[in-house]
């Protein structure tokens, strides 16, 4: 449905998407991980036709997405920003927005009552935005995306700074979205929202994918490794280099900040050999974590650092 092949847009001289690669199947959920600066934002921006000056090609539907008007139609867009107008009521704004596309009036109608009744918002469709909570503005951003019941669904960090309640009403919505045939990306801080929503994670850092597939697949980069994560009062550099001679086939480091490291072992019989040698080398450690191998730790061996960095 959607095949993305070596998109590049640089702002000056940082460069945002290197060479970015993707293909997405008919009602494949796909999460976009990434660190702040990573470049999610951005692959949203292009494909939402938001954004210029890029190098690369994106068809969809058999046809180049940028230069077949007709297919913009095709595409549905929740961008971070609220896309509506506050003064105007939920069913107000739904009419608005899906007067842009070729719907008669009265299937319009229908259409918004059902999806506002679908994100929780048919009681009180009628009031004005201004008067709904974040959660609630949320949801109609995420509604009036799939008003014209688009082929692919762009969704840039739906569901950032709201309450629980509403988060899971989106990421339910974007699961029964998929399983009605729409292909959908959205982009996250959030690993357990990909974890329990998608059917294929991609974890991208310096504008490239560095990998990608379910959970399961994702997980076994790290292999069957425990994850020693340890706190204390000591560099980065301190870090790295009282470990050095450790690490091989049985212990790699993962990560090394100021304060927090982390390290993959294949038995914790080598935890002991770690720890002597962070105190023979006087590195106050003040706290130390033993994880299974998960989604975070699989990120933080590819990128070197947490989600939020």
């Amino acid at each position: 449905m959607l095949e993305i092949k070596d998109l590049s847009k640089s702002y000056g001289d940082v460069l945002a998407l290197d060479r970015f690669s993707l293909d997405l199947k008919k009602g494949e959920v796909l999460g976009l991980l990434g660190p702040n600066g990573a470049g999610k934002t951005t692959l949203i921006s292009i494909l939402a036709g938001t954004l210029g000056d890029f190098t690369g090609s994106v068809t969809f539907l058999g046809r180049n997405l940028f230069a077949d008007r007709e297919l913009k139609s095709r595409l549905g867009i929740v961008p971070q920003d609220m896309a509506f107008y506050e003064e105007l009521s939920a069913m107000d704004n739904m009419l608005f927005w899906g007067g842009l596309y070729e719907t008669s009036r009265a299937g319009l109608k229908r259409r918004a009552a059902e999806l506002l009744d679908l994100v929780g918002l048919g009681a009180r469709a009628r009031e004005p935005v201004k008067a709904y909570s974040g959660g609630m503005k949320r949801r109609l951003n995420t509604a009036i995306g799939l008003l014209h019941k688009p082929d692919l669904l762009l969704l840039d960090e739906p569901t950032v700074g709201i309450d629980v309640q509403a988060k899971v009403s989106i990421l339910d919505l974007i699961r029964d979205v998929g399983a009605a045939g729409t292909a959908v990306i959205f982009t996250t801080h959030q690993l357990a929202e990909v974890e329990t929503t998608c059917s294929r994670i991609a974890i991208m850092d310096h504008g490239r994918i560095l990998a990608q597939g379910s959970l399961d697949q994702l997980v076994r980069i790290v292999g069957e490794r425990d994850i020693v994560e340890i706190m204390g009062e000591f560099a980065a550099a301190a870090f790295s280099e009282a470990v050095q001679d450790l690490t091989g086939e049985r212990v790699e480091l993962l990560s090394a900040g100021d304060g927090l490291a982390s390290l993959a072992v294949r038995d914790t019989a080598e935890i002991p050999k770690i720890m002597d040698r962070l105190f023979r080398r006087r590195l106050a450690v003040t706290d130390m974590k033993i994880k299974s191998p998960s989604l975070e730790t699989v990120f933080l061996k590819l990128t070197g650092r947490t989600l939020r960095d």
